[in-house]
């Protein structure tokens, strides 16, 4: 048999080409609805992203607006309230005036820029004061605010509607608080006014564009001031049930959609309540900005999807009419999914965030020319590798980690930061990484896309620091120090140290800004700025209040002299003539300190407290500085004064030593001395060690004194034994200052060296309550010095929290018995004791035990008969310089 192949092939039959076209057409749809499926289901996933990422950047700017229009009405609250108790007196009877308190008034008015009148009406409405100096003949008694002054006997904070200004023409909120006379009747108010106009231009200055809307109301929807401005719906109330529902509910925040009552725009709106007020900060975008981009992506997949059906249409139009024109149309149908392919890619690359798809392994398999542009890398360069080999550290394993994950949970993963880029920036992205299932549900991948929200944070930081900062001369503002202030305050209770606040004031700035005109002015607090920061740490903050008026914060200071310290150090910076252009200026300034917690609890008193010690330092003349009150001042001059004296003193060597001598009790014989000093400056008499020895501890100054009385201590004792005497112990006193110096042992063997004093001839006393704190670093230093021969001995033993414990691991020779413990022996059942209980520990112990304070021969006698030997105080001998204590001495 032979095999043979057909000449033709036989054409299919009808049946089988219609069974054919069927499912071709089913397979046509099938894709078809496929790549429809998956563009609405990441149409979907882009317009949540779109509008969450909307909402959250609303809320951030109504937050910070909110922020700012607090602080505006707790400043202008302050300075009414601040009004209210300035005029206290003359509404209870007397009488000042009217000139007098109208620059009070001025004054008042210049700390806050945001108002544009501060005034004062009587009980019949009519104004009796004004900053401006020109009262007004119209009258507010029929003005809602004032009829609720009079009703408010607790004179709290009213806040107006808005209100268009009889005065000055123009709409205005209204900030007044009830003034009550001498009965406690209504007498009056004291109010501002802001105008509407503040607050537009304020919102107009952070260029949102014309896109957003900042919109300020009351609690009756009724509209205070509006960016884009719309004056003509100044007053007028907002017709909105979301926003009314919200502003009764009286939520902090709330968000919601709806078209716009002023220009019918539809926007998504973020209202947050201002603080406690009567007011409301309403924030809108409108939502065709907020969905362009989605738009324009719907636009693209829907064409890709079109022409996907037509070309699918098309191709088994044709199949369907003719079966041997296949292979062509199948060429046609290549060429248009390639056309299709490069569509889609061309849709892709036109995302503006880098994107990309990895498989299940985590390598590329798709990216986007922003995901190129991003890791600088090319697309073949890219593909078939993991993210962490393509893109920058340490955003790399950011992201691989993000994939890893969306793959572990397959979940959708999200995540956002700053990471450094090629070239030195730094970038901020908002990443989401989204797992990919195939057709039969299992994992395939992870679909990725980092939006860069660079701008956005940095505007949001400009909001930020515009809303913490002064214009002019980019100090901290009221609001930046009062949060800083409150964190202070905070640390302080917390760890119980003490705070100052500095309230300074420019001397004679008036004249300045009135002579040479406010430009001037403005350059020279910006120089007055600038002396300021260099004058301080970085640690400590200074703020501008307003006007020429400054705040600093001041922590870790120390002692209230050091504040005192820094305040003149401040005087002399602004001191210092300031050269303008042509002009020479001098900025002479008054400055009032308060300090927490003597001065205030909070940051209110503090301020104001400080803020009354600068009228203070006005007072006196200018150009200097005054504490609250005046015993703090005249504590804080003296202690000033001596600490001056004492640096002084230590440079032209004024101090002596006096010794008091140690004594066997029963023979009385002399076996040491204690070296105590003195200072006797030339202006005046002795000054006592318990005035100066306190001092000098404070200000580190006990480390230069503490090294002359050592070193004269040893060079006496070594002259002694040279001229013959017998040798005995001179003791010298240590701080705890002087514990703490790491040098303290190479000190002593250097000195000993210098003066040639055996180290066994010399002991040295501390106090129980030296080693408490940092005993280990204490201990150590013992050891250190113990090995260089000297003698180690606890001076007021028992006045302190030592414990045997501590004692046990001191290396010391001796024991004191504190004098508080020996002045009322025999007699005082409760030191008897005490007494013999140290004398028995030092006993047990195997160190010698001395008591000092011995003024009485019952008390020396009382201590023989204990076991105390050895003794010093009064009954033998007062402090002597030392030729008065060679005479004690016997000759070797």
């Amino acid at each position: 048999m032979e095999n043979r192949i057909p000449d033709q092939a036989a054409p299919p039959r009808s049946g089988q080409r219609g069974r054919r076209g069927s499912v071709v057409v089913g397979l046509g749809l099938a894709a078809l609805a496929t790549y429809v499926g998956l563009g609405v289901f990441s149409l979907k996933q882009s317009y949540d992203r779109e509008m969450e990422f909307a909402r959250q950047t609303q809320v951030n700017i109504a937050r910070t607006l909110e922020d700012h229009a607090r602080s505006v009405m707790d400043k202008i609250d302050t300075v009414l309230v601040t009004t209210r108790l300035r005029l206290s007196e003359p509404l209870t009877g007397e009488s000042l005036a009217t000139d007098k308190v109208n620059t009070v008034l001025a004054g008042y008015l210049t700390l806050i820029g945001e108002a544009q009148s501060l005034r004062v009406a009587d009980a019949a409405g009519h104004f009796i004061y004004d900053a401006s100096g020109q009262l007004s003949t119209a009258t507010i008694g029929d003005r809602d605010y004032f009829l609720r002054n009079k009703e408010e006997a607790e004179g709290g904070l009213v806040v107006s509607q808005p209100i268009f200004a009889r005065i000055t023409n123009n709409w205005v909120i209204t900030l007044s608080r009830r003034l009550n006379g001498g009965d406690g009747g209504f007498a009056g108010l004291v109010q501002a006014a802001v105008r509407a106009e503040y607050f537009e231009d304020f919102y107009a200055s952070l260029k949102f564009g014309s896109s957003r809307t900042v919109t300020l109301i009351d609690d009756q929807l009724r509209m205070v001031a509006r960016y884009p401005a719309v004056s003509a719906k100044l007053g007028q109330p907002i017709v909105s049930e979301q926003l009314r529902g919200i502003v009764e509910r009286r939520e902090a925040e709330g968000i919601y959609t709806a078209h716009s009552g002023v220009d019918g725009v539809e926007r998504m709106y973020v209202v947050r309540r201002v603080g406690a007020y009567p007011l409301y900060i309403l924030t809108g975008h409108a939502t065709e900005d907020i969905l362009a981009n989605w738009r324009q992506q719907v636009v693209w997949s829907a064409g890709s999807a079109a022409i996907l059906a037509i070309l699918l249409a098309g191709w088994i139009f044709v199949w369907l009419r003719t079966y041997t024109q296949a292979e062509r149309l199948a060429r046609g149908m290549t060429e248009a999914y390639q056309t299709t392919v490069l569509r889609t890619r061309a849709l892709l690359d036109s995302l503006p965030d880098p994107a990309w798809l990895t498989d299940r392994e985590q390598r590329l398999i798709a990216v986007n020319e922003a995901f190129c542009r991003a890791c600088e890398r090319s697309p073949e360069d890219a593909l078939g590798r993991s993210i962490d080999a393509v893109w920058p550290q340490p955003m790399a394993s950011v992201l691989q980690a993000l994939d890893g994950k969306a793959l572990e949970t397959q979940n959708q993963q999200r995540l956002d930061g700053g990471y450094p880029m090629p070239g030195g920036r730094v970038s901020y992205y908002e990443c989401i990484a989204t797992p990919v299932l195939d057709e039969h549900h299992h994992l395939a991948g992870v679909a990725g896309v980092a939006r860069d929200i660079t701008q956005i944070r940095e505007n949001q930081l400009r909001i930020q620091h515009l809303a913490e900062h002064d214009q002019l001369t980019d100090l901290p503002n009221r609001l930046q120090l009062s949060n800083r202030m409150a964190q202070a305050l905070s640390r302080a209770v917390h760890d119980r140290v003490q705070i100052a606040v500095l309230f300074l004031d420019l001397d004679h700035f008036k004249d300045i800004n009135d002579t040479l005109g406010h430009e001037i002015g403005d350059l020279l607090l910006q120089q007055v700025a600038q002396r300021l920061r260099a004058s301080l740490d970085e640690r400590d903050t200074i703020s501008r209040q307003g006007g020429d008026e400054f705040a600093v914060l001041l922590q870790d200071f120390g002692s209230v002299s050091r504040v005192a310290f820094i305040a003149e150090r401040l005087l002399v910076a602004l001191g210092q003539p300031i050269q303008i252009g042509e002009h020479e200026l001098q900025a002479g300034v008054s400055i009032g300190v308060s300090i927490y917690p003597d001065d205030g609890n909070d940051i209110g008193s503090l301020l104001k407290n400080a803020d009354t010690a600068m009228y203070q330092a006005k007072a006196a003349g200018g150009n200097t500085y005054r504490f609250f009150t005046a015993e703090m001042n005249t504590r804080v001059s003296a202690r000033v004064a001596l600490e001056t004296a004492l640096r002084r003193a230590i440079q032209k060597n004024e101090f002596l030593l006096h010794y008091q001598p140690q004594v066997d009790a029963r023979s009385g014989e002399v076996i040491g001395v204690e070296a105590l000093v003195r200072w006797k400056p030339p202006e005046q008499g002795e000054i006592s060690p318990a005035r100066f020895i306190p001092i000098a501890e404070e200000s580190n100054l006990i480390n230069p004194l503490g090294e002359w009385v050592l070193r004269e201590a040893c060079r006496q004792n070594a002259e002694w034994i040279a001229h013959g005497f017998a040798p005995v112990v001179v003791a010298v006193n240590l701080s705890a200052v002087q514990l703490r110096q790491p040098s303290l042992a190479p000190l002593v063997a250097k000195v000993l060296a210098e003066t040639g004093l055996d180290a066994r001839w010399l002991e040295l006393e501390i106090t129980e309550s030296a080693f408490i704190q940092d005993n280990e670093h204490i201990i150590e230093t013992l050891r250190a010095l113990k090995a260089l021969g000297v003698k180690l001995s606890v001076d007021d033993f028992g006045t302190g929290y030592s414990s045997l414990g501590y004692l046990k691991q001191l290396p010391v020779d001796r024991i004191k018995i504190d004098q508080s413990f020996v002045r009322d022996l025999p007699h005082d059942e409760d030191d008897i004791a005490i007494t013999r209980a140290v004398i028995g520990i030092a006993t047990s112990l195997r160190k010698e035990v001395i008591a000092e304070g011995v003024e009485k021969d019952e008390q020396r006698q009382f201590l023989l008969a204990e076991g105390c030997v050895l003794q010093q105080g009064f009954h033998f001998s007062r402090p002597q310089p030392a030729p008065v204590v060679e005479a004690m001495f016997s000759r070797a």
